[in-house]
């Protein structure tokens, strides 16, 4: 059944929007037909259409049933800001890969120095995704915090990753069953300077290498969400 954001009430849903658009003007649903509705919560509500108006698709839920597709773990991604597609990528993967909050963050080195305008497009791409990954509770996009922020932000968290390209150690990922709360910080296009990576290291953050080669930025993030996910049981 296809996936659409809406609105539920009682025994109601209502799905409106580009959702409804996407649902009557590209996919061509009729009454009758079936779909799950998700409202951000751990649920996903079964439903049939009743009735489609001007606006808005009305529908029965038939069932409500829990998530099964829910991350386990509470990862937060700390992203260094970079090019619009390539964010939206990482922002993408992020929630298919079970992320829970990611947190955009300025540094000397970033090519991009704000997210200003971008949270409205981010937040779009994670709707889409967790349609296609069949995840009901949306990633969460922070606002974009300043270098020395984003250090005290991490600085909650139980254990903290940090993908150092040149001088990071290997690293037991199979520890990470151990901790609830889990944090990922990847640079920018640019890396870090050294004074950021001491900065980091000295914040408590794991200095952890991700192989000889140099990666992307992107490919980085999505190696390491990867590996962070599935070692810790996420």
């Amino acid at each position: 059944m296809k996936r659409f954001f809406g609105q539920i009430e009682g025994k109601m849903a209502r799905v409106d929007g580009e959702e409804f658009q996407h649902l009557k003007t590209v996919l061509r649903l009729k009454i009758d037909d079936e779909i799950i509705v998700l409202d951000g919560s751990e649920n996903e509500y079964e439903c049939r259409i009743v009735d489609i108006k001007k606006d808005a698709a009305l529908c029965e839920v038939k069932e409500v049933k829990k998530c099964r597709a829910l991350p386990q773990k509470n990862i937060v991604l700390f992203q260094a800001l970079t090019k619009r597609e390539k964010l939206e990528l990482i922002t993408q993967k992020a929630v298919e890969l079970g992320v829970k909050k990611m947190i955009p963050f300025s540094s000397d080195y970033c090519v991009a120095k704000d997210a200003i305008g971008k949270k409205d497009r981010l937040e779009k791409i994670v709707r889409g995704a967790c349609k296609q990954c069949e995840c009901s509770v949306p990633m969460e996009i922070g606002d974009t915090l300043k270098f020395n922020q984003m250090l005290k932000e991490a600085s909650k968290l139980d254990i903290v990753l940090f993908a150092n390209e040149r001088a990071g150690e290997n690293f037991d990922f199979s520890k990470l069953k151990n901790f609830p709360n889990i944090g990922i910080i990847v640079g920018p296009e640019g890396g870090f300077t050294e004074k950021e990576k001491e900065e980091i290291v000295r914040s408590g953050a794991e200095s952890i290498t991700l192989g000889k080669r140099i990666l992307r930025s992107e490919t980085a993030s999505i190696v390491l969400m990867g590996l962070v996910s599935i070692e810790s049981g996420n």
